[in-house]
């Protein structure tokens, strides 16, 4: 079938697919329109030429940026091909008429800009960032938009990035998979501050962002001290994955990126705050209460001291790495729907802002009217109370992209996303709503894990070199983070591994409050691994040893040690609970009922346990730091460093639940 049949064919289709204005945000997913075309023996190269009057300009442009024999042979690519008319008005944006007039560098970038080494089908996307950056090292993203038909109902179309709208979808070729767009995609060149700076919607955060003299930092961008050898970053190495090899593929360059999420105006006008002044006001109330033991230590004036409310205010706001998406906070939604047991407990993750000693929990609702991305939210679900005694708190909502659409909010250093309320570090977020175990996924403790897109990624492990927060001894030893999959012994499908003679520290997320808390560490012992001896304290040169190192060799269910007898053994909730305060006085506790490997909960599993690695009173306004040191000699040990729990004795002295 001929490109410009196959369009009449889409739009035939797809005019059928109608719905009303009301159901429209519901029927978006199921009534997707797609194509599905097998090109055998055609390579992208060979799609793009049996159709020169709708690609010649793009195959101009693929040519000039040497890319055009890759994709005229093997490989694995998805192709997101504009048409001459989208190529026409893009060079018209520019007051140029023709592709010969582009710039050498313009070519590259809107060649690197429209191609994903890997194939991602639209029908297996859900809407959010591809799992995958593209050649320009940019996330893409999807969404859903929808247009008026000639009898006034409204049909679907897919969106990448918001503005350019896919004609054909899912057009199968031997090297991958082409998508045709109608329209160049856009990638900007600015940085964040200049982004957010220029949204007519966000002048009074605008204003504050600029007051407190963040302008230097939201314009870091490449980390150009950062090398890794072409060989690494294309060829990998092999790591030895519970017995299985597999390859491990550097991140080739470091990036600083960031998140911001921002109040637009008329939030802040909804709450009494209509200019600058009135935001100043209200931190130096907020933050003043939060913080009384700096009160009358910074300048009133004084927007840039970092204990000022003012900076605190927008600097909770600020996330060190790269969120393309509401949807990309926590984990997949296959993960979700796979891992998570939902009446138990929300996704969530724990993220350190660009205020000092501050954290942020970012959890996901998957049904109800509620449905979305939350930040600082207490309860499971919808409606559910999650402790006795603590009332439900709504938290602040990330707004989708698709409510979003028409906002340019990607910048070349990041991101920055809408918020429906004012966030806050206060009394009541640092004292009582994050007053709760924090159960922290170790794929996010470093922004080059979120920045890079290794977290979460379906289709290779990442490799890094001393990524932030993290320093190591040796370089006798490979990191990398583990492919997400739906069927894995990990919490959130994925995981930070270690392999070698590792001896490396890292800087633990801060606590919210003074105050006596347990140190946790996810523990999944096998024959492959070491044994590991643990340190903490507040500085790199002061650390403690705790307590005898943990053999990694052995499961749970096979140490003595440990004490691990399966709940069904135990028979009634008694001994149930009498076991769990045993093995927590031995300085373990079994697994999570709220996470599955796919099929069963972890605190079934004998291979699983948490180790509590210290106990201890830790303040909220230090850093402190966990150093992890192989003792065993065994340069192919390996080490499953799954997640990490903060947990509050106010917790764990009460009959701590069992998820």
């Amino acid at each position: 079938m001929s490109f410009l049949r196959k369009i009449k064919s889409l739009t035939l289709v797809t005019g059928l697919v109608t719905f009303a204005v009301l159901a429209l945000e519901g029927c978006f997913k199921e009534q997707a329109p797609a194509t599905y075309y097998t090109f055998t023996g055609n390579t992208v190269a060979d799609y793009l030429e049996a159709s020169p009057e709708v690609f010649s300009d793009f195959i101009t442009i693929l040519k000039r940026a040497k890319t055009w024999g890759e994709l005229d042979t093997y490989g694995d690519y998805t192709c997101f091909a504009p048409t001459n008319d989208a190529i026409a008005a893009f060079l018209k944006s520019k007051n140029l008429s023709s592709v010969e007039e582009l710039p050498t560098a313009d070519c590259d970038t809107l060649t690197w800009t429209h191609l994903i080494r890997n194939t991602f089908f639209i029908a297996d996307q859900s809407e959010g960032s591809f799992p995958q950056v593209n050649l320009n090292d940019r996330f893409l993203s999807l969404t859903y938009d929808s247009v008026p038909t000639e009898n006034g109902r409204y049909r679907l179309r897919y969106c990448i990035n918001k503005s350019s709208h896919l004609l054909v979808v899912d057009d199968t070729v031997q090297n991958g998979v082409v998508h045709v767009v109608d329209s160049v995609i856009k990638v900007s060149g600015d940085y964040i501050y200049d982004v957010v700076k220029n949204d007519p919607r966000l002048s009074i955060f605008a204003t504050a962002l600029n007051l407190v003299g963040l302008e230097d930092s939201l314009k870091e961008w490449k980390d150009e001290t950062y090398h890794i050898s072409s060989d690494s970053v294309d060829e990998g190495v092999v790591g030895q994955g519970g017995g299985t090899d597999y390859h491990v593929y550097y991140w080739g360059s470091r990036k600083t990126n960031f998140t911001i999420l921002a109040e637009p105006d008329s939030i802040f006008k909804a709450n009494g705050i209509n200019n600058i002044d009135d935001l100043i006001k209200f931190a130096k109330q907020v933050y003043d209460e939060s913080y009384p033991g700096y009160v009358g230590t910074y300048g009133e004036d004084d927007y840039r001291d970092r204990r000022h409310p003012l900076n605190r205010f927008v600097s909770y706001h600020i996330l060190p790495f790269a969120v393309p998406t509401s949807f990309d906070f926590n984990c997949r939604e296959d993960i979700i729907k796979s891992r998570c047991v939902l009446q138990y407990i929300d996704p969530e993750d724990y993220f350190e802002t660009y205020m000092p000693h501050s954290i942020m929990r970012v959890s996901t609702v998957t049904d109800g009217s509620v449905a979305g991305t939350y930040v600082n939210r207490r309860g499971i679900g919808p409606n559910t109370i999650e402790f006795e005694g603590r009332a439900n708190h709504r938290g602040v909502r990330v707004m989708t992209a698709s409510e979003m659409r028409g906002v340019d909010n990607e910048a070349c250093n990041g991101y920055y996303h809408y918020i429906d309320d004012i966030l806050l570090y206060d009394d009541l977020t640092r004292n009582d709503i994050l007053n709760r175990r924090m159960r922290i996924d170790c794929c996010t403790l470093s922004p080059d894990f979120m920045t890079s897109g290794a977290r979460q990624l379906s289709t290779r492990n990442t490799g890094f070199k001393q990524p932030k927060n993290f320093h190591s001894y040796t370089d006798d030893y490979i990191m990398w983070v583990r492919t997400a999959v739906t069927s894995n012994w990990s919490y959130q499908g994925d995981g930070l591994d270690l392999q070698g003679n590792y001896d490396l520290y890292l800087k633990l997320p801060p606590v919210p409050f003074d105050g006596t808390w347990e140190l946790r560490l996810s523990y999944r012992g096998y024959e492959g691994c070491g044994i590991v001896q643990n340190y903490v304290g507040d500085s790199p040169y002061t650390l403690q040893p705790c307590g005898i190192p943990t053999d990694l060799t052995l499961s749970a269910i096979d140490n003595p040690n440990i004490g691990w007898v399966s709940d069904e053994e135990l028979g009634d909730e008694d001994a149930i609970r009498a076991l769990d305060k045993s093995m927590h006085n031995r300085g373990y506790m079994k697994g999570p009922d709220s996470h599955t490997n796919g099929s069963d909960a972890f605190r079934t599993l004998g291979t699983m346990a948490r180790r509590i690695i210290t106990t201890d009173y830790f303040y909220a306004d230090q850093d402190y730091y966990l150093r992890m040191k192989l003792v065993l000699d065994n340069p192919k040990a390996e080490m499953n460093f799954d997640y990490m729990e903060w947990c509050p004795k106010s917790v764990y002295d009460n009959l701590e639940d069992t998820h």
